[in-house]
């Protein structure tokens, strides 16, 4: 073997063991760049701290870095933190994000989310709120594990933390315009303006447009596109030293052709079958064709605004941060995605109204003592529309349409006190304890209708309203040890218990009673070791963790409704299990290889009595259980299985990206380049296991290259995503219109094909 081949075998081997996914190299680039005796800032315990001092799994993404890899939307950083995940589904209501493969995708607007996005401070009651464009970033972390004690109730399984820029005191202007294939156009422009010594705005707006991948043959539409833009204003004014005054605004709005879903799996023999044949469409896992016969769309538009002033007095800064929060969205799919009208309508509409204060005083860092106390007080309230109506296969009387409707409002109140005390008896030992104690009512209301029934003659008729209320207090809390060696090696161990409200089931259309949902509550254990050695230049960052849910809250497909549909329950136990790591090396200044790893056994541990998936061997009435998959008849007409064993929905057991960037000067002229491959495992998206839900591992490839003075003023920039042209959805389901053995129906990722582009980054002014 030459000693060229064993230096180029050397190299592509370090690549692949230290080399980060672009992803990676963003988690360990959070607010300074991580250069050889840099540190990176986060605010994970409510105080600035460097990351390596914080005893918490964190993730930090600068927003420079997700420019330069052309992120936007908070979807997308599932690509940047290999623990993260987004879970879609045929609207916003009805998504959510996940870490380490827990998270909420339910369609109920009395259930809030497991993984909690919070906005400069702000918590956001829904998931939908979090998927607008990211503008103007200063960072986002990601804090994993259960962080309700300081971050809230609906943070059970994380919380992404979304900080904005704040106003500078200079003049500048800036803007980015890029232009890939599918038409995908993103332009965002920011103004900054010093109006006095003290005073300072900042203003940013943002729009993305994007064809459609799904394409309806009937209407002759593409679907599942983008259509987005926003605006972002921030006032600062400091009128002493002591005083720091930030009022915040922001304005977003989508409006597009969205959310259809595509015929993955249908037997030639079933009426599903032979209806996508008749139309022209072969099922399969890269069909991207429907032939819907009306048109399905999405809109949401966000607002809101915050006041936060910051007071330092000696002893401690005080905290208000007062929000107002608003979110409307209307949509409506097609639900037979063919020309028949069987379930044409299926359409919801939300109407958000937020209030929350937060009240926190936080002692000064470096004693012997730290520590944070505050006060939390929430109001939501959602008017709601749930419609969904076909001829149901019913001829005559012609251009009727059968089904039932619910206007609803949902009611939220909740109020909390926590605090969190670090104490160092000696240099290097810190026991940390703090609690969060919080009491919350949930109240749901809801005025049902049919309309004419399918009996031809039978006219609609108002059901009368329905009621549903819980209220629930509780403690949740953590205690961690931590040790530092030096200001390089630190280890540390904690536990932790969360918390997130109850719910109830509103997710069917008409019921005559509803189910209240019991409070999910996560225990978790925590070791991590953060490390640097060589100056700084290698950073090593492991976190090894257990959780064990009681009562979560999911969402599963029951084909014992009729229609079949989705239907909100407590499974009784879960676990995930797993290791984290985050490797940061910089062999040169010019160069970095770095790599991120999860590794999560995500399962039910007891979740008993769920549907049976269609197709699935019945054994007969009676039958004793030998094994928890079986699927057993408990009445003449009713089958039940149980999920104990199997996976979490979406959550891969293996997940990790790997990068290397280089950045190399030609006189004034700076050249940047990186190359990342981001890997994700096999996941299932079915409680009971049906094979047919599931979507195969895949990888993907991407690369950018720039180039640009030394002064930043300019940077023109090539990128390439999925470089490898890679098919994968975000979503396998049953369908719940035809129903029936190997029926099954998928959402296509907008990010499953090669996208190539260019982008033009400029600026003015500024220090």
């Amino acid at each position: 073997m030459s000693s060229k081949f064993k230096q180029r075998q050397l190299w592509v081997t370090a690549a692949a063991v230290f080399g980060a996914a672009t992803p990676a190299f963003a988690q360990e680039a959070a607010v300074v760049d991580a250069g050889e005796g840099q540190d990176i800032v986060v605010t994970a315990q409510k105080r600035a701290e460097r990351l390596q001092d914080v005893p918490l799994a964190v993730s930090a993404v600068s927003g420079d870095q997700l420019q330069t890899l052309s992120i936007n939307n908070p979807m997308e950083l599932r690509y940047v933190a290999p623990s993260l995940n987004y879970q879609s589904s045929v609207n916003t209501r009805g998504e959510g994000f996940a870490i380490r493969g827990i998270g909420t995708a339910i369609f109920s607007d009395t259930v809030e989310q497991s993984v909690g996005v919070v906005i400069d401070g702000v918590p956001l009651a829904r998931p939908g709120q979090a998927v607008a464009d990211l503008i103007d970033i200063e960072r986002v972390e990601i804090l994993r594990g259960p962080q309700g004690m300081l971050f809230g109730k609906n943070a059970s399984a994380g919380v992404i933390s979304i900080t904005t820029k704040a106003p500078e005191y200079n003049n500048s202007l800036q803007g980015r315009i890029s232009y890939a294939t599918k038409d995908e156009v993103k332009a965002n422009l920011i103004a900054n303006l010093k109006l006095s010594d003290t005073v300072a705005f900042r203003v940013a707006y943002a729009q993305t447009t994007r064809d459609g991948i799904i394409r309806n043959i009937e209407r002759n539409e593409l679907y599942n596109g983008r259509d987005s833009r926003g605006v972002r204003a921030r006032l600062l004014w400091e009128p002493t030293s002591s005083l720091t005054v930030n009022l915040l605004s922001d304005w977003g709005k989508s409006k597009q052709l969205c959310c259809a879903w595509t015929a993955r799996s249908a037997p030639s023999t079933s009426l599903f079958g032979q209806l996508n044949a008749a139309a022209g469409i072969t099922p399969g896992p890269r069909n991207l064709e429907v032939a819907s016969d009306e048109q399905s769309y999405q809109n949401t538009e966000n607002w809101g605004g915050s006041l936060q002033v910051d007071l330092d007095v000696d002893w401690a800064t005080l905290t208000s941060i007062s929000a107002y929060r608003s979110w409307k969205t209307a949509d409506d799919s097609d639900a037979d995605i063919l020309p028949i009208n069987f379930l044409v309508v299926n359409s919801g509409a939300s109407w958000l109204d937020q209030y929350s204060q937060e009240f926190r005083v936080t002692s000064p860092s470096g004693g012997r003592f730290e520590w944070v106390a505050g006060l939390f007080l929430n109001y939501t309230r959602n008017r709601g529309h749930v419609e969904a109506a076909g001829n149901r296969g019913q001829i005559f009387p012609v251009d009727t349409y059968y089904g039932s409707a619910v206007d609803s409002v949902t009611k939220n109140n909740s109020a909390a006190v926590f605090g969190q005390l670090a104490y160092e008896p000696v240099e290097g030992l810190k026991l940390i304890a703090g609690g969060r104690y919080t009491a919350e009512k949930v109240e749901y209301t809801g005025n049902m209708y049919t309309m004419p029934s399918a009996t031809v003659g039978t006219p609609g008729r108002f059901i009368g309203p329905v009621y549903g209320r819980s209220s629930v207090e509780n403690f949740s809390g953590r205690a961690t040890l931590q040790y530092s060696f030096d200001r390089d090696i630190m280890v540390y161990a904690s536990v932790a218990r969360g918390y997130k409200g109850p719910g109830v089931d509103t997710q069917g259309v008409v019921q005559s009673s509803l189910t209240i949902i019991r409070p999910e509550i996560p225990t978790s254990y925590e070791i991590g070791l953060r490390s640097q050695f060589l100056d700084r230049r290698v950073t090593l960052n492991i976190t090894g963790f257990a959780t064990d849910f009681k009562d979560f809250q999911a969402s599963v497909f029951d084909v014992r409704e009729s229609p079949a549909r989705f239907v909100l329950s407590n499974a009784g136990k879960l676990r995930t299990r797993g290791v984290e790591a985050d490797v940061q090396i910089r062999p040169l200044p010019s160069l970095s290889l770095n790599g991120s790893l999860t590794y999560a056994d995500s399962t039910y541990k007891d979740f008993k009595n769920i549907s049976c998936y269609s197709g699935q061997p019945v054994l007969p009435l009676g039958t004793p259980r030998t094994s928890p998959r079986e699927c057993i008849r408990i009445t003449p007409t009713q089958a039940v299985t149980y999920g104990d064993g199997n996976p979490l929905s979406n959550a891969p057991k293996l997940t990790y990206s790997l990068t290397a960037s280089y950045q190399h000067m030609v006189s004034d002229y700076r050249i940047d380049s990186s190359l990342n491959w981001f890997w994700r495992d096999k996941v299932s998206f079915d409680a009971a296991g049906n094979p047919l839900m599931t979507q195969v591992a895949y990888g993907l490839l991407n690369a950018n290259i720039g180039v640009g003075p030394d002064n930043d003023k300019w940077r023109l920039s090539f990128f390439a995503r999925n470089i490898l042209d890679k098919h994968f959805v975000n979503r396998v389901t049953g369908q719940g219109v035809y129903g029936g053995a190997g029926i099954s129906v998928q959402w296509p990722s907008p990010d499953a094909e090669r996208l190539l582009g260019v982008a033009l980054d400029v600026k003015f002014g500024g220090s």
